[in-house]
C-alpha cells in the first residue's frame, strides 16, 4: 500500500475542508454580529420609546403638580370666601334681630309721634284745618296697615312732621269758610306763618282775627284793616314783602271784638 499517496490524499482533503469550517465560523460570527445588532437596534428602539414615554409622563406629571397648585390656591380662596360668607350670614343675622328689634322699638314711638302731632295741630292755629286733618288721618290708618313697612311708615310721619315745620316759615292766602266755626260763608284766610290767621270779607270791609287762648275767631277793628289788606296782598304776591307792623294776640284783644255768626 502507498501510503504517502494516502497521506497525501488526506491532506488535500483536511485542507480543502479547512476553508469550509472557516466559512462557517465566520457566518456564525456575522450572524452574531447581526443579532447584537438588531438586539441593540431592538434595545435602542425601546430606550427611545422609554425616554418619549418619560418625556410625557414627566410633562404630565407637570402639568398636574402645576393644576394641583391651581387647585389649591383655589381651594384656598373658596374656604376664605365661605369664611366670609359665614361671618356675613351671623352678621345678617345680628342685624335682622336687631332691626325686629328695632321694629318693636319703633311701632310705639311713631304711634306717639302721631299722637303727638295730633295734639299739635288740634292746639295750633286753624289753617288749612281740613288738609292738616286728612293728613292725621291718613298717617293713622298707616299705622294700622300691615301691609306698609315700618320705613315707609316712619319716613310718611318724618314727611309730615317736615310738612308742619315748613308753615313757620311761610305766609300765603285762600278762599275757604271759616273753620271751627258754623258759619257758611267764605271768607278769605290769611296765615303768617305759626303766628297769626286773619281774615277778610269778601268785600275786604271787615277783618278777623283767630285768637288761640279762646279758640276763638275775633273782629279786628277799622283802624287794623290797612294792615291786614296789605297782608294779603303780599300773601297773594300782589306787592313786594315788607316790614309790617301786624295785630297780634295782645293788640287783638285790645281793639278786637267778638264775631258774631251773623255779622260774617
Amino acid at each position: 500500500m502507498n501510503y504517502s499517496a494516502i497521506w497525501s490524499i488526506g491532506l488535500l482533503a483536511g485542507a480543502l475542508m479547512m476553508p469550509a469550517q472557516a466559512t462557517s465560523e465566520l457566518d456564525n460570527v456575522i450572524s452574531s454580529k447581526q443579532q447584537s445588532q438588531e438586539q441593540a437596534l431592538y434595545t435602542q428602539n425601546n430606550i427611545a420609546e422609554l425616554d418619549e414615554k418619560t418625556t410625557a409622563t414627566v410633562a404630565e406629571y407637570r402639568g398636574l403638580l402645576r393644576e394641583n397648585a391651581v387647585l389649591t390656591a383655589y381651594t384656598d380662596q373658596l374656604e376664605k370666601q365661605v369664611a366670609q360668607q359665614q361671618q356675613l350670614l351671623i352678621s345678617l343675622e345680628n342685624n335682622m334681630a336687631s332691626v325686629r328689634e328695632t321694629r318693636m322699638e319703633l311701632t310705639p314711638l311713631m304711634q306717639q309721634m302721631v299722637q303727638v302731632l295730633t295734639l299739635f295741630v288740634d292746639q295750633d292755629i286753624p289753617f288749612l284745618w281740613q288738609e292738616r286733618q286728612l293728613r292725621l288721618a291718613e298717617l293713622n290708618r298707616l299705622l294700622d296697615n300691615p301691609n306698609i313697612s315700618v320705613a315707609d311708615k316712619y319716613r310718611r310721619i318724618l314727611e309730615a312732621y317736615q310738612i308742619e315745620t315748613e308753615y313757620g316759615d311761610t305766609i300765603e292766602t285762600w278762599q275757604a269758610q271759616l273753620p271751627l266755626s258754623d258759619a257758611d260763608k267764605t271768607v278769605q284766610l290769611i296765615r303768617v306763618g305759626r303766628v297769626a290767621l286773619y281774615y277778610l270779607t269778601p268785600d275786604h270791609n271787615s277783618a278777623g282775627y283767630w285768637d288761640n287762648s279762646s279758640r276763638t275767631w275775633l273782629t279786628l277793628s277799622e283802624t287794623w284793616l290797612a294792615k291786614v289788606q296789605q297782608v294779603y296782598a303780599v300773601a297773594d304776591n300782589k306787592t313786594v314783602p315788607t316790614l309790617l307792623a301786624l295785630p297780634l294776640l295782645e293788640a287783638a284783644h285790645s281793639t278786637a271784638t267778638v264775631k258774631s255768626q251773623e255779622g260774617l
